[in-house]
């Protein structure tokens, strides 16, 4: 049976059975969880795992939460090479799909992961074309290193240095001072022609069916909120369970998200939480976060290359959530 959009035709009914009786209609917001799945075509176990809780995920008792999104990648940081690897993909790939989830492929940005140089704008749109040639059922593209202040200055100066050259940089430069420093809580910058601006757009025009994931990893700079709007959801929390609850204190205060990006939706990724699945999930949505996921797995143990031993149960609670 194909589970396929079975939670948003339970809303649906939800929905007008709510008009005809008058009553207040449910919350029908689509988002849900998201999980970096990096793991190996050969890891059969977990592929299966990522095929059940797809469709408990989908029967769940409430359409509060709806997408079940999940992050492959070839091993190497981008698409797969080999034709026998995309056909190997795609049969652990498809069962997701037909029980209602969603495959997004991995892309990154920068030359080296601690650097501020950009990938050729050329060569990401390869990795792309190669994640949708190999891939028929692709449903989005998530951008790693999704960096716009490297667009305009280092990861910390406060001076317009445009270490990628001023064609990838905004075109719009109001946001700066007669100085030439880059930080002006007045002025937001306009991201319209910059690196990051270019690719979405090129994204949206030649693939407009493909969502959007920019995975940030934190906040933007204070005047860079903008950049949340050329995406579909924008990574702003990817820390430890110590980080997001601001041990010893335990008031989840770093989950705070900026004031000014509340108009987008948002993912908090809360790794290295052996102890506390429920309270990370309710403390992500009560802070605003439209997309969560949470594991027990570790910055020096592959995090992203395996899931939590609670991982079902973490589907289940999300399913389940009012």
């Amino acid at each position: 049976m194909n589970l396929k959009n079975s939670k948003l035709k339970l809303a649906a009914t939800l929905v007008f059975a709510a008009l005809a009786l008058g009553t207040a209609m449910p919350k029908t917001s689509a988002d849900g969880i998201i999980v970096p799945a990096y793991l190996p075509l050969t890891d059969t176990a977990n592929w299966n795992v990522l095929k059940e809780d797809a469709a408990i995920f989908a029967n769940g008792s409430t359409p509060t939460y709806l997408d079940y999104w999940v992050v492959v990648n070839s091993g190497n940081n981008g698409p797969f090479t080999a034709a026998a690897d995309w056909t190997a993909a795609a049969k652990v790939w498809d069962p997701i799909e037909v029980n209602s989830g969603a495959i997004f492929g991995y892309v990154h940005t920068l030359v080296t992961p601690t650097g501020t140089t950009f990938r050729s704008l050329a060569a990401v749109k390869s990795d792309i074309r190669a994640w949708v040639n190999g891939y028929a059922n692709l449903d989005g593209i998530w951008i790693d290193e999704f960096y716009p202040r490297y667009e305009i200055a280092g990861p910390s100066g406060s001076l317009a240095t445009y270490p990628n050259g001023q064609a990838l940089a905004p075109t719009d430069r109001s946001f700066l001072y007669p100085d030439g420093k880059t930080i002006n809580g007045a002025v937001q910058v306009n991201p319209a022609g910059g690196y990051y601006s270019q690719l979405t757009k090129w994204i949206h025009t030649t693939y407009p069916n493909l969502k959007i994931i920019g995975n940030a990893g934190g906040y933007f700079y204070s005047n860079q909120v903008n950049y949340g709007g050329l995406v579909d959801v924008t990574c702003a929390f990817e820390q430890t369970y110590a980080v997001a609850v601001n041990a010893p204190a335990n008031d989840w205060a770093g989950l705070n998200t900026q004031p000014l990006s509340a108009s987008y939706a948002k993912l908090a990724l809360i790794h290295t939480n052996s102890t506390n699945l429920n309270g990370a999930i309710d403390q992500s949505i009560s802070h605003g976060y439209k997309y969560f996921y949470t594991t027990n797995r570790t910055l020096d143990n592959n995090i992203w290359g395996g899931l939590p031993p609670y991982f079902t149960s973490e589907v289940q609670y999300i399913a389940n959530h009012p």
